[in-house]
């Protein structure tokens, strides 16, 4: 969190700034924008956290989105939009005098992050927009350059959180050690897998 927070996300800057997390599915992306997320929100004027957005664009549609991105930032229940153009316009209009924090989490089209954040003008100086992704290339080919590449948990890391899930302490049980090495070896350091096997 630290690298991110002094490499990406500057206070010191009063620009624009888009910054992406990615990495594979289950390495910790959504995880690390959380605590991002909770340990910045208090300097900004308006903040959302919009968690799935790969599944929340199937079920519900880019509409809803961005109508809920607006209704949160702008503290307005019944926000009017009919469709995907407006919304865009809306946001733009609305938001470009407001230093905002906003996460879009698990970002998988480059039609959604254009729906809810398609341009650095559309908010005010100092805002930040975070993407999680699992794939780095939409995200340059968004316009966002600084991308932060989650890694897995090291090996201490790793078998802490197993043993925390499967014998719910920091270290494994004494006889079952090389066996908790063994699935801390073939998760990779995947936290997601790590909590399934624990």
């Amino acid at each position: 969190v630290e690298e991110m927070l002094d490499s990406y996300l500057s206070e010191r800057l009063d620009d624009v700034r888009f910054v992406g997390i990615c990495g594979m599915g289950g390495i910790g992306k959504t995880t690390l924008a959380q605590e991002i997320y909770k340990s910045i929100s208090l300097n900004y004027e308006a903040t959302n956290f919009i968690a799935n957005i790969r599944e929340e664009t199937k079920t519900r549609g880019l509409v809803s989105l961005q109508k809920q991105l607006l209704s949160k930032i702008l503290m307005e229940s019944e926000i009017k939009i009919w469709n995907f153009s407006e919304g865009i316009n809306v946001i733009g209009n609305r938001l470009r005098n407001i230093k905002v924090l906003i996460v879009l989490d698990d970002v998988d089209g480059e039609e959604q992050l254009g729906a809810l954040a398609g341009n650095h003008d559309w908010f005010g100086p100092g805002s930040r927009i975070i993407v999680t992704s699992r794939d780095s290339h939409l995200l340059r080919r968004c316009g966002v350059h600084d991308i932060y590449v989650a890694k897995g948990l090291d090996k201490d890391e790793a078998l802490q959180l197993f043993s925390l899930r499967a014998f719910k302490k920091p270290h494994p049980e004494e006889n079952y050690v090389d066996f908790s090495m063994y699935f801390v070896n073939y998760t990779n350091g995947l936290p997601l897998a790590l909590k399934v096997l624990g």
